[in-house]
């Protein structure tokens, strides 16, 4: 089960945080978090750091995430990969549809 967060970075952006293993009993809560961050700010910052596993529907919750931010005209972008997730993304071909960073010192 994962858990969730968000706060307001030092740039002006919104930190959403993801925690645990993401998968699909986790989907509904996460998009009711982030989907309402499009609105408050032109940049979106989700933090997997701390993503222990990674499902498709946690995958296609990010993906929903960044096409929508994408119609808004928000920057989402993927900041501190884990493996697991970072593993997905490259399976599945989608590492090149993320704006992907590491963490800032």
């Amino acid at each position: 089960m994962a858990q969730f967060r968000t706060g307001d970075g030092s740039d002006g952006s919104v930190v959403v945080s993801i925690e645990g293993d993401f998968d699909l009993a986790d989907v509904d809560e996460f998009l009711e978090l982030a989907l309402p961050c499009l609105e408050r700010s032109d940049r979106v910052e989700i933090d997997l750091g701390r993503v222990t596993f990674i499902d498709s529907s946690g995958l296609g919750a990010l993906v929903r995430v960044r096409k929508e931010g994408s119609e808004t005209g928000t920057k989402v972008s993927l900041v501190d990969v884990s493996p697991a997730t970072h593993r997905l993304l490259e399976i599945t071909g989608l590492h090149h549809a993320f704006d992907i960073a590491p963490r800032e010192a």
